[in-house]
């Protein structure tokens, strides 16, 4: 039996396993090392229909980021890369045993320190997983879990399971609530 060749891309064409992406240089290093940031903005912007390949998404945030990328990407610059693309998110700090997001919320990036470090990720509300009334929404992380395409989970059971601070940052799409 043949083994499949791993690669850093879900069978949708997100990218999920950060750790292969060292063909793509972030500033002072390759995107497995500090290329969290611009993966997130790929994903975000892949999923609300933007084409455009992984290293001009790597090219346009490097531009705007401290010291080359040395200390990864900033939140109010990808904030900032979002909006001028068209996304205007507002972030919102939570904590991650009592996550409560605005109603209507269909995408945006997490900020939050896993056991290694700072870390982005994508989460969007994939309306092909079943919802059970009362329950709150669920979504799909995207380059949360090293090769997990598929890793879907309400906000706060994400943040409790994943997040070693009591808060975390994130960018909610969209900003207002949809009534």
């Amino acid at each position: 039996m043949e083994q499949q060749e791993k690669t850093p891309y879900s069978g949708d064409g997100y990218i999920v396993d950060q750790a292969r992406l060292t063909f793509i240089r972030y500033g002072a290093f390759t995107s497995d090392i500090n290329g969290c940031g611009w993966i997130a903005a790929f994903n975000f912007l892949k999923q609300r229909g933007e084409a455009a390949d992984e290293k001009t998404y790597a090219d346009e945030l490097i531009r705007f980021s401290i010291l080359r990328g040395l200390a990864g990407t900033s939140l109010f610059r990808l904030k900032r890369m979002l909006k001028r693309h068209g996304y205007p998110t507002a972030l919102k700090v939570v904590g991650k045993k009592e996550v409560s997001l605005p109603e209507g919320t269909e995408a945006g990036v997490i900020y939050y320190v896993h056991k290694d470090g700072p870390h982005f990720v994508t989460f969007y509300r994939d309306e092909t997983v079943p919802q059970l009334e009362n329950e709150k929404p669920r979504y799909r992380f995207l380059n949360a879990i090293p090769g997990r395409g598929n890793h879907f989970d309400t906000m706060q059971g994400f943040l409790t399971k994943h997040n070693v601070l009591p808060i975390a940052g994130i960018l909610v799409y969209p900003r207002k609530s949809a009534s």
